[in-house]
């Protein structure tokens, strides 16, 4: 008879395949035993079969139709009842190193090897109940678990510490956020400065928003504890990170490398999209680049926006508002304080004073206290140019002084900027076609 061997294993751990080809070894000589000539080796190396995940071999396998299959145990090929069904239906026997034949062609051989998958997919479901829940104990312990090093930090006898030549340049990532770059501008200058590491703008993203830079265990998205490593940086600056990378979402980019004033701030007044600055014929346009909406000739928008803005930082009253920044103190102080409360849990925990449902009801509460008070301050603009703006002699001048990516910010923080369609035909360019929405500062 001919066959086929399937081979699995659902974590290769070391990458070296070591334990499919221990597999491979015991099927062959299986077969050498039966009499069988191996047509093909079918292996799905470090994929579980219990994930619902595709299995490219194993369905290769299925679309060959094998005479027979020989397998190391039942476990390797057929996780799962819907698995079994799949084979079944090729009606062949499988053989198995360690757990005999199984004859699918009979009802009894079926009833068995349904009944064997049953209780392999109970026992799967349970060991990721039990994963799981580690997981949650771990994490409230502050252990960080990582199958892959992340950048800055790396394992020694068993414990997290820095790598302090790449801790560098992850400050240096959050500072110049901070700043105004983007994630793409930072991949862009590590990649020029050749710093180790291939870098795309979506690693930069996934390192910066990392919580765990700033000694924070997060699982599943939630806050469980502090950490037991040392933080790269400090809970202020995770804060002003946070605060910023929101800010941004919402208002659009302040990008240093962004060349003109409106690009990405300014919105569409017909679909709402973000309007783009783009060469149209001799001059620069803001257009909407989604739904191609609308086009306007961008030296007439901007001019326009900067002359309301300058003229309602003329006003007095406007500015002796702006110039009064609520005192931040008390807010800081709540705010370390719930900070420290919810940091307290994790230990009530592990000594047993508190339950799991009593911690996780607290957190929550404490969660959304926190989120509250961070938008809070997020609008005392402690960090925004806007306040060196309104302090200035004269407004004019210190606006003309400005940086473009901080007249970016001063503009998305003071206003929402819709720029509608223009009449058609040939006209002078009408401001009524221009709306400016004043933010509320309160």
């Amino acid at each position: 008879m001919r066959s086929v061997i399937y081979c699995r294993i659902s974590q290769d751990r070391d990458g070296d395949s070591l334990g499919v080809e221990r597999q491979e070894a015991e099927c062959r000589a299986l077969a050498e035993r039966l009499g069988h000539e191996i047509d093909h080796v079918y292996i799905d190396n470090d994929i579980s079969a219990t994930t619902g995940k595709v299995r490219p071999e194993f369905e290769a396998m299925l679309h060959a139709q094998p005479e027979s299959i020989i397998a190391w145990h039942q476990d390797r090929i057929l996780r799962l009842t819907s698995d079994l069904e799949k084979v079944i239906g090729l009606n062949v026997p499988v053989y198995t190193v360690t757990a005999g034949t199984l004859d699918l062609s009979t009802p009894a051989g079926r009833a068995v090897a349904r009944t064997v998958a049953a209780w392999s997919t109970y026992e799967g479901e349970q060991k990721a109940l039990r994963q799981k829940s580690s997981n949650v104990q771990r994490a409230a312990a502050g252990v960080w678990q990582f199958s892959r090093r992340p950048y800055g930090y790396e394992r020694v006898n068993g414990e997290v510490v820095i790598v302090p030549a790449e801790a560098e340049i992850v400050r240096e990532g959050y500072r110049r956020y901070l700043d105004g770059e983007t994630y793409y501008a930072l991949a862009k200058d590590w990649t020029e400065r050749e710093v180790p590491g291939a870098w795309s703008m979506a690693r930069v993203r996934s390192m910066l928003r990392n919580p765990a830079y700033a000694g924070e265990r997060h699982y599943k998205g939630e806050y469980a504890g502090e950490g037991n490593w040392e933080p790269t940086i400090d809970k202020a600056t995770w804060s002003a990170y946070v605060r910023m990378r929101s800010r941004r979402k919402r208002a659009g980019d302040w990008s240093t490398s962004t060349k003109h004033l409106l690009s990405g701030i300014a919105k569409c007044g017909v679909c709402g999209s973000n309007l783009t600055a783009r060469p149209d014929r001799s001059y620069m346009s803001l257009a909407c680049t989604k739904s191609w909406c609308t086009s306007r000739k961008m030296e007439h928008v901007e001019t326009f926006v900067v002359d309301v803005l300058l003229a309602r930082l003329a006003d007095p009253q406007v500015v002796a508002a702006l110039r009064t920044t609520p005192d931040a103190a008390p807010h800081e102080a709540e705010l370390s304080t719930l900070r420290e409360r919810r940091d307290d849990l994790a230990s009530l925990l592990a000594d047993g004073l508190l339950s799991r449902e009593a911690v996780r009801e607290r957190a929550e509460d404490m969660t959304h206290r926190i989120k509250v008070l961070e938008a809070r301050l997020d609008f005392m603009r402690t960090a925004s140019p806007l306040a060196d703006l309104v302090l200035a002699e004269s407004v004019p001048a210190r606006w003309d002084a400005l940086p473009l990516p901080m007249k970016r910010r001063v503009l998305s923080e003071l206003m929402v900027v819709k720029v509608n369609r223009a009449p058609s035909g040939r006209h002078a360019f009408d401001p009524s076609t221009v709306e400016i929405e004043w933010v509320s500062r309160n």
